[in-house]
């Protein structure tokens, strides 16, 4: 979300104002639910952001000319699990616990 004030910047406050506001009609078991699916979703993400940058520092090691599009696709993949890493911390700042999720 971007407002004029800010340049076209992104805001967080309002970025925290909207997951708020959607969070704010649905009941504690719902949050829970997400919460949980939101956990196991962020461990994924962050899996494969691992891998992406064993991938990367591996190319980058050997001198492969896949170095460039391997380092984008760990930036990627960094972004998408910050991004989670956000909704997450809101989930559970909602909740006001950090529930029992099943190992995977």
């Amino acid at each position: 979300m971007t407002t004029e004030d800010d340049g076209g910047q992104h805001n967080n406050v309002d970025v925290a104002t909207t997951m708020a506001n959607l969070i704010a009609p649905l009941s504690s078991t719902q949050i829970e639910s997400l919460t949980i699916d939101a956990i196991l979703e962020h461990r994924e993400s962050l899996a494969k952001a691992e891998a992406a940058f064993d991938s990367w520092k591996s190319a980058q090691a050997a001198n492969l000319e896949t170095v460039a599009e391997l380092y984008s696709d760990y930036t990627r993949l960094m972004l998408a699990a910050r991004a989670r890493q956000m909704v997450l911390a809101t989930l559970i700042e909602r909740l006001g616990f950090i529930p029992s999720v099943p190992s995977t």
